[in-house]
């Protein structure tokens, strides 16, 4: 009896046994709110593309009907890999994300270049973008890499390892110039964080994404009658409140961090108002010598405080 309750449990063990079916064992609700995903995206598709008058919505000629072909086609695919061995994926990892860092590479070189971008690749009339199946490569990757025995992420060695499975298909996909997929890696420092990244190093990803938007989409953009760029503007002051933001919660000093908001808001405030009402000039020079003074403040105070985390924000400050 006892030997063969073993016998069970070892070929549970080697998934020989399984004690549920695969359809059985699936989220059904997470698949019926992909399904809706689906279909709305096809209804907006449907009504980004309509012509007044036109009733041949299914037709393959249409975008609403090419869209219900890409959608059949994830649908099979994905009942596909969703039939295979969970081994499968724990085996070939990194030869999938390895394939796919080379196809990134390749497209990289790619003539073909759509609305300024080289991620796509165009064969006849099939279009693929390789940087969508990377983020599947790098997920198996991530995951092959953080469960490998005696992983660690606050080793920084183990860190640095994760980081780079994360990095090197990002810097590819903007070298594709096509830097809208490459910031969704940055998806991955929200799993790193829940595994016990310090929250200083998300923060300052996070910080990056601002200042990329921000700078990117403001650029052109003046400040009233000033020469001023809106976007420059925006990311240097956003650079001092965060660094004084982190002197407060990083270094516990609240009377420190206040002093410095209010020597960038007062050099800047002051700035303006002279640029606005007297000699018009480009403030973000000024606002240039605000954050010098800041980062040589920091480094000063973690020379004579021998705290390091006023060195760290000061790196912060120059990274921006």
């Amino acid at each position: 009896m006892r030997q063969t309750f073993n016998d069970e449990e070892l070929r549970m063990e080697r998934g020989i046994d399984k004690p549920h079916s695969v359809l059985a064992s699936l989220d059904w609700w997470t698949i019926a709110i992909y399904l809706s995903l689906l279909i709305f995206g096809w209804v907006s598709v449907c009504g980004a593309s309509y012509t007044y008058g036109d009733t041949d919505i299914f037709s393959l000629g249409t975008r609403s009907g090419m869209q219900i072909v890409w959608i059949g086609t994830s649908v099979c695919l994905g009942f596909v890999l969703l039939m295979l061995d969970d081994r499968f994926y724990d085996t070939f990892s990194y030869v999938i994300y390895v394939l796919l860092l080379l196809l990134l590479f390749a497209t990289i070189f790619n003539p073909h270049e759509i609305k300024g971008s080289r991620s796509w690749l165009v064969l006849g009339s099939l279009r693929l973008q390789p940087a969508e199946f990377a983020k599947f490569a790098t997920a198996l990757a991530v995951a092959k890499l953080m469960s490998t025995y005696g992983f660690n992420i606050h080793r920084w060695k183990h860190f640095a390892a994760a980081c780079g499975v994360v990095l090197l298909p990002m810097l590819f996909i903007v070298a594709q110039r096509e830097t809208g997929s490459a910031l969704v890696y940055l998806a991955f420092f929200l799993m790193f964080y829940r595994e016990g990244m310090p929250g200083s190093i998300l923060f300052t990803g996070v910080a990056m994404v601002i200042y990329f938007v921000a700078g990117i989409k403001y650029e052109q953009v003046f400040l009233g009658d000033t020469p001023t760029s809106i976007g420059k503007f925006v990311v240097l002051l956003l650079v001092q409140l965060f660094s004084a933001a982190m002197v407060y919660v990083y270094c516990n000093n609240k009377k420190r961090a206040f002093r410095l908001v209010a020597f960038s808001i007062g050099i800047t405030l002051i700035a303006l108002l002279f640029s606005e009402y007297v000699i018009p000039f480009d403030i973000v020079w000024v606002q240039f010598g605000v954050s010098a003074v800041l980062i040589g403040y920091l480094v000063y105070q973690s020379i004579s405080s021998r705290l390091t985390n006023y060195f760290y924000i000061a790196l912060f400050a120059i990274g921006r």
